[in-house]
């Protein structure tokens, strides 16, 4: 209808970590015409935030990502391939992408989600989702979503999101001498032992280079490398034969170049780092589900 040129839509999209960040976007004839980021130290105050723009707007759409482990990709949209690892559909809810594979979710964590609030949620993701979204190299590669307190992972090979998980970043009180200790243990990765016989020959020839004197971590990028490390032994042994070829970060947190160094020096992966705008995304995924 004409009038619907004139009516203003509002997409609100937030998320918790460790504070609650939010990006409203105001838009008019499909052109955003304001768009304001907030953060906010308590539930109660992005709650009044969110309410504000309810009073003042007729269209709100509201979303957000469920953040828990209870989710995750599997390479196909059939029921019986979540029975094969024992996933009870019946605890669950999909969306199967493309005919071709699926993002699944917990059902508790949904109605958790739903509950949390006052305000209806009018879209729910995965933490995957926007992930998946935002991957263009889909072979052979891995994309790690960084926050402050959790990383999300897929692994691609040809075009399939074939392997996903979440870890924890906690907080540790970590001495250079415990951090030198744990980085050894990457050099000393036995790849003929965790990974197939099909790629052993091309293992012979890889040495892990040393960690260079001057390196210095922070608590955030230890953990990183640590989890990636598990991941990557994970996805070797379970998922793939063929080696991985690149880790792409998605960064909202400014973790700075420091974790590409690393990842390429300790995991012998080369790596690129996108400033990834997580509130955005969400909105725009917003947008499509409402076309």
């Amino acid at each position: 209808m004409f009038v619907e040129k004139f009516i203003k839509t509002v997409y609100i999209g937030f998320y918790k970590d460790e504070e609650y960040k939010l990006l409203c976007e105001i838009k008019k004839n499909n052109k955003t015409i304001e768009s304001l980021k907030e953060e906010f130290d308590s539930k109660e105050k992005l709650i009044e935030s969110i309410n504000r723009y309810l009073e003042d707007y007729a269209r709100v759409y509201i979303s957000t990502f469920v953040n828990s482990i209870n989710q995750g990709i599997i390479p196909s949209c059939n029921k019986n391939e979540y029975k094969k690892r024992e996933i009870e559909i019946e605890n669950i809810k999909y969306l199967c992408i493309k005919n071709r594979y699926s993002i699944y979710v917990s059902i508790y964590d949904l109605m958790s989600t739903k509950k949390e609030y006052p305000f209806d949620l009018d879209f729910i993701y995965p933490i995957f989702a926007p992930i998946d979204f935002m991957a263009k190299h889909r072979n052979n590669t891995f994309y790690v979503l960084i926050l402050k307190e959790k990383i999300a992972i897929i692994g691609y090979k040809n075009n399939i999101p074939i392997f996903s998980d979440i870890f924890e970043l906690k907080e540790e009180n970590i001495e250079n001498e415990e951090v030198e200790e744990d980085i050894e243990l990457l050099e000393e990765i036995d790849l003929e032992e965790e990974i197939s016989p099909d790629i052993e020959k091309e293992a012979e020839n890889i040495e892990f280079e040393k960690k260079p004197e001057n390196l210095t971590f922070t608590t955030i990028e230890y953990n990183i490398i640590k989890n990636l490390k598990d991941a990557i032994k994970d996805y070797y042994e379970n998922y793939s034969d063929d080696f991985l070829e690149k880790i792409i970060f998605l960064d909202t947190v400014n973790i700075g170049k420091e974790i590409k160094k690393l990842t390429e020096d300790e995991l012998l992966l080369e790596s690129d780092i996108i400033n990834f705008d997580l509130l955005k995304t969400l909105n725009i995924l917003s947008e499509r589900e409402n076309v």
